[in-house]
């Protein structure tokens, strides 16, 4: 099996990659690793990979962000009708589309999954948005997007030292941009509903949790041809506190601010600017339609 690694080059976790991952990979498989060596250098790494053809494998070494970018250079330059397969191994700290697979930084269960070759298909979603100059852009993610705190929140973590683990620093980061985002007046239409009003986070997920398990679609499948949506309003500060313990808890919250909902389809506007991410990576400004594809490209779980 020819498997390509793409590696976060500044994991904390690099040295146990080599020491622990690495070699147990390399015992019954021809392994490539390549590291990042700056900004989004994964989707340039990705794309290179696919377009040589060698492949079998294409695996994403860091977190969530390695893994959006992996997807997004394989699926936005596409060496042919073929892709290859692609697969995670979970480095970072939110780990959500790995955690929900069942993976872990094991170099057994890894190698048994490479074994028994047995990629399954996977939905994926796909985001039309503007960049800064205005220009529509095409974006890919597997687990979630979300606009209203969530870019702030990642913004907010892109500048953090992450000195008090990855669950302090996340929850942090959310109550800190809580109390400096303003709700943003969002417009939301799908096939089968509609929303319109001021709003904090609305979440498209494809995965079950979101921003180091944030369960804010606790039912959701990966392969079954829906997305799961997540809206919370103009929340006062206590209860949205209170509702981020129970969303952790796996807990789906009743409230009128609160909605959950599913789609295909879904195209979101807004009169300010308003900025979109997906698994901790910027993706652009709304006006944006995001589409689900469903299970196009297979995923090592």
């Amino acid at each position: 099996m020819n498997i390509g690694i793409i590696l976060n080059g500044i994991s904390r976790k690099k040295k146990f990659f080599y020491t622990s991952i690495y070699p147990a990979l390399q015992r019954n498989n021809r392994v490539e690793v390549f590291e990042t060596q700056h900004a989004q250098h994964a989707i340039e790494l990705a794309s290179a990979l696919v377009k040589e053809f060698k492949f079998d494998y294409i695996l994403s070494a860091g977190g969530d962000g390695t893994l959006n970018q992996v997807l997004n250079g394989i699926l936005l330059n596409p060496g042919g009708n073929i892709l290859p397969a692609i697969g995670a191994v979970p480095l970072g700290s939110g780990n959500d589309f790995a955690k929900m697979c069942g993976l872990k930084p094991d170099a057994k269960q890894i190698s048994t999954l490479l074994t028994q070759n047995n990629p399954q298909a996977t939905d994926i979603g796909k985001i039309s948005c503007h960049d800064e100059l205005g220009k529509i852009r095409t974006r890919y993610f597997i687990n979630a997007c979300s606009m209203g705190m969530g870019p702030e929140v990642v913004k907010r973590l892109s500048k953090s030292d992450c000195s008090l683990g990855p669950t302090l620093t996340y929850l942090k980061a959310i109550t800190l941009t809580f109390f400096s985002h303003q709700p943003q007046e969002i417009m939301a239409q799908s096939q089968h509903w509609e929303w319109r009003g001021k709003t904090r986070v609305l979440a498209i997920a494809n995965g079950i949790s979101f921003g180091n398990s944030m369960y804010i679609a606790p039912d959701a499948l990966p392969d079954d041809g829906v997305f799961s949506t997540f809206l919370a309003g103009d929340l006062p500060l206590l209860k949205f506190l209170l509702y981020l313990q129970l969303i952790k808890n796996k807990k789906k919250i009743k409230d009128r601010q609160i909605l959950y909902n599913t789609c295909t389809s879904i195209d979101i506007t807004a009169p300010e600017p308003c900025a979109i991410e997906a698994e901790g990576e910027w993706m652009g400004w709304l006006p944006v339609r995001i589409e689900l594809q469903a299970k196009k490209i297979k995923f090592l779980r």
